[in-house]
């Protein structure tokens, strides 16, 4: 890891902490110099991978982590969702190329704060990881039938895990609900996390084109129907 000196002065302590995780070398070093002309942001850190992530968070503690979604043979949504299961954990940016209303069901089951895409202003990325940082970034609405069609890939005993990590339950609170151990739904979620991967553009066209299927495929569970959850108040939550 390569890391950007940390300043003490009481103005730098002021400043919203960035840590960037990004795989590829110029856009890394390019996010890590464009935070460091910030006067509102410091930079205390840029790794290429989630190798030493959890120890960086740790020691460097920011505020927010810039978190790119392909990482090689990694990926951001369970990075994130590993994230946001540590003591006091960061906010949590994801920056993708792949930005959709389909990407938005897994963001929101990962509990990332927000989700820029790549192709966005660069503009819109410091205003995401200044309402991270203060906790003013609103929830995007959810699409009823990418929820539906989403539940299509997950398994049934999943669905409920599914429903309450969309409606922003903490873990610890659905294992309350459930009857079972924070470490149960946390290996649950993961299992959905992968379930609704869209590392591809045919598997985002995939999920897309399931929306009509899932929502007139005779038995078809969908989240929401069996936690007592409807996907239009999942939207306004």
């Amino acid at each position: 890891m390569r890391s950007v000196s940390a300043t003490t002065t009481p103005a730098a302590r002021r400043r919203i902490r960035v840590l960037v995780v990004d795989d590829h070398p110029a856009l890394r070093a390019g996010l890590e110099g464009l935070l460091c002309s910030e006067p509102a942001v410091e930079c205390v850190g840029a790794l290429a991978g989630t190798e030493g992530l959890l120890s960086a968070v740790r020691d460097l503690r920011p505020n927010v982590v810039v978190l790119d979604y392909a990482l090689g043979t990694d990926d951001g949504l369970t990075t994130c969702f590993r994230l946001k299961q540590q003591p006091h954990p960061p906010a949590v940016v994801l920056y993708s190329a792949c930005v959709d209303g389909v990407f938005a069901i897994p963001t929101a089951i990962a509990q990332a704060d927000a989700a820029v895409s790549k192709s966005a202003p660069i503009d819109e990325l410091l205003a995401a990881v200044q309402a991270a940082a203060a906790g003013t970034q609103p929830r995007p609405a959810l699409d009823p039938e990418l929820i539906q069609a989403a539940s299509a890939r997950l398994l049934t005993e999943d669905l409920p895990v599914a429903t309450m990590l969309l409606g922003a339950i903490p873990v610890a609170d659905i294992a309350d609900i459930l009857g079972t151990t924070t470490a149960d739904i946390r290996n649950r979620a993961l299992r959905i996390i992968g379930r609704l991967q869209a590392t591809r553009t045919s598997d985002r066209s995939e999920l897309e084109t399931t929306v009509d299927f899932a929502l007139g495929a005779p038995g078809a569970t969908r989240l929401g129907r069996r936690s007592g959850v409807s996907p239009a108040s999942l939207t306004d939550a």
